[in-house]
């Protein structure tokens, strides 16, 4: 007799259509923890501006790209269309409150930096400022933007081009890369929920022909 395979556990079922601006929402959630882009920029009047965008991740090495997601046409996105640099700064755990406070609805030209409390550094490549309480940054130039209509929440991709990278020695391991766990990197997770780094684990990436044999998912390993 053969035996009935496992069904899985029933699903609340939802298209996104339905969701509406629900959707924004549920996509924090299920899209988390998120790393942090403390966006500086300039306007065309060498105004600064200071914003953290959770939506950000790396889209290439070779050449060295990062992205973030202005959701809306923010201060940010609209300063690094006329000017085409920015830099991005590592938000630590220890300034969560002030990078929040840079998230403020202030009007057009307001200098987050002043509002915040924190020190703009000059960068080396680029014009807008790095933070420099921030344990490290990334000078970069726009490569393009890529946007997804003009609706409030609709995004607009910013591609940029890394052009110079700054750390604190103070964060550096002995490899020489920055020590994650050394800079406590915070995060951005559902509602209005920040998250600090948990438990680190080095698994190796499988080599196909060695890798291990599958665990029941849920195990831990020996």
């Amino acid at each position: 007799m053969t035996a009935t395979p496992p069904q899985p556990p029933d699903r609340t079922e939802m298209p996104v259509a339905d969701l509406g601006r629900r959707a924004y929402s549920f996509l924090n959630c299920l899209v988390a923890p998120r790393p942090i882009a403390w966006v500086s920029t300039v306007d065309a009047q060498g105004r600064r501006n200071l914003a953290p965008h959770s939506y950000f991740t790396i889209a290439s090495a070779e050449p060295a790209v990062v992205s973030f997601t202005s959701i809306g046409r923010k201060d940010s996105l609209r300063n690094i269309e006329a000017t085409g640099e920015l830099t991005i700064s590592v938000v630590p755990w220890r300034l969560r409150e002030a990078a929040n406070l840079t998230s403020i609805d202030a009007p057009a030209g307001t200098d987050e930096f002043e509002v915040a409390g924190l020190t703009p550094v000059p960068s080396v490549a680029v014009r807008p400022p790095r933070v420099g309480e921030a344990p490290a940054s990334m000078e970069c130039r726009l490569v393009e933007v890529r946007s997804f209509g003009e609706l409030p929440r609709s995004g607009h991709v910013v591609f940029a081009e890394v052009l110079h990278v700054s750390v604190d020695p103070a964060y550096l391991a002995e490899d020489g890369l920055p020590d994650l766990e050394r800079m406590g990197n915070a995060t951005r997770a559902d509602r209005m929920n920040w998250f600090s780094l948990g438990e680190r684990e080095a698994i190796t990436r499988p080599v196909w022909g060695r890798q291990e044999p599958a665990r029941e998912p849920g195990t831990a390993r020996t």
